[in-house]
């Protein structure tokens, strides 16, 4: 099962779309972002701001490629994401990091800072599995609100 997928589409097309990339190795269903003012995608981690563009691989990607199929993530998009810890319904409502390309750190805890990227909605399956259900949190497509 891929680390993100998208479950429900409120209105918006997740189309497809053939996004640039430069020596990076990531797997389907990984986050990938990109910054204001760049024109390829780079490997998501847990220093991802809320304002960074945030797409969903769709399909392997090896270094040696340099197109690859991405998804980008709208605010209205229902996502299945892979959590660090075990899915509880204590941590619905709450904001997080992401601890990888790959997974959320859902530790608790609700993160106010600019790295909260997903906000959970409930538990997906059963506890073990590390899956939640929720949203990302996209606040200003690619526009960094502390810039100059």
């Amino acid at each position: 099962m891929p680390a993100f997928e998208i479950v429900a589409d409120a209105g918006d097309t997740a189309n497809v779309f053939e996004g640039t990339v430069s020596s990076i190795t990531a797997s389907d269903g990984d986050l990938l972002e990109r910054d204001a003012g760049s024109t390829a995608w780079t490997v998501a981690t847990a220093a991802t701001d809320n304002w960074q563009e945030i797409a969903i691989c769709q399909g392997a990607i090896t270094t040696s490629l340099t197109l690859v199929p991405l998804i980008q993530v709208t605010p209205f998009m229902k996502i299945r994401a892979t959590s660090t810890n075990d899915s509880s319904a204590d941590d619905n409502g709450d904001r997080m990091i992401l601890s990888s390309k790959s997974a959320v750190n859902n530790t608790g805890s609700n993160d106010t800072s600019e790295k909260s990227v997903f906000i959970q909605d409930a538990p997906s399956g059963a506890t073990g599995d590390k899956k939640i259900l929720g949203h990302f949190v996209l606040g200003g497509a690619g526009v960094d609100p502390d810039a100059s």
